[in-house]
């Protein structure tokens, strides 16, 4: 049975989304593999979820005063990780949605990453690379290499590979923020730079199970001080059911 962990930061409005992605995934997953949830949020997920042995939640408290603390933030909490027993480490942003059955199969590999979805239309002639040369996530418009885009909404593979990974773009954001300097997609900016070198498995767009960036109506998720306590009342009534998150509102699934 592999042991696989599962990263989630989902603070502020994020949290909402973040309960969502944990129902849903223990909900539609149908494998056997072991799985823990690392939840790095401001607000303890217990009490809106359910009493299910499947769904293993370490709960990591953790603020945010604007969205980029907590997309920058990645790295530093996987980091956190080093003693915990796992044989895979994944991050999924808490806006991913899952709306149909799946194993893990489709993204279990030494190191992955996900084909970002305009990396073959919009970003086909003109990818959005950090082109700042006194940046660590720096990847030249003449590089020989093919260019790839990436999500950074996801990646992940066997926890030494995850580890150094983080290592290494932890460090890179710490030298850049010397500079100072905040690369054009935040953390997304060093994966890619990262993959651009160091090729790892691509789950292609087809192949990707998951809808990313899926904001429900929410609102405007990236402001600190948008209000989701309706949205948290509902999550509380509904700990026990199915559900999902349409138009800004919690719908039970029948």
């Amino acid at each position: 049975m592999r042991k696989i962990g599962i990263v989630v930061i989902a603070t502020n409005a994020y949290f909402a989304l973040g309960v969502k992605f944990l129902k849903q995934f223990t909900l539609f997953n149908l494998g056997h593999d072991k799985v823990t949830f690392y939840f790095f949020s401001d607000t303890d997920p217990a009490p809106y979820l359910p009493n299910d042995p499947r769904l293993n939640v370490k709960y990591i408290s953790e603020h945010h005063k604007v969205w980029t603390d907590g997309t920058n933030s990645k790295f530093k909490n996987i980091l956190t990780m080093e003693d915990e027993d796992l044989d895979y480490i994944y991050y999924f942003d808490a806006d991913t949605s899952v709306s149909r059955p799946f194993t893990t199969d489709w993204f279990i590999g030494d190191l992955v990453g996900g084909e970002h979805f305009g990396n073959r239309t919009w970003m086909r002639d003109k990818k959005a690379f950090d082109r700042n040369p006194r940046s660590k996530s720096y990847v030249p418009y003449d590089t020989p290499l093919e260019q790839m885009y990436y999500y950074g909404a996801f990646f992940g593979g066997e926890k030494d590979k995850v580890l150094n990974f983080c290592r290494t773009l932890r460090e890179w954001q710490l030298i850049d923020k010397e500079i100072p300097y905040e690369p054009g997609v935040n953390d997304e900016s060093y994966i890619n730079a990262y993959f651009h070198y160091n090729p790892p498995f691509t789950v292609k767009i087809e192949e990707f199970v998951f809808n990313v960036s899926d904001k429900s109506g929410v609102g405007e998720t990236r402001n600190p001080h948008l209000s989701i306590e309706t949205i948290k009342k509902d999550l509380l009534e509904n700990k026990d059911n199915r559900i999902d998150i349409k138009n800004g509102k919690v719908e039970r699934i029948i």
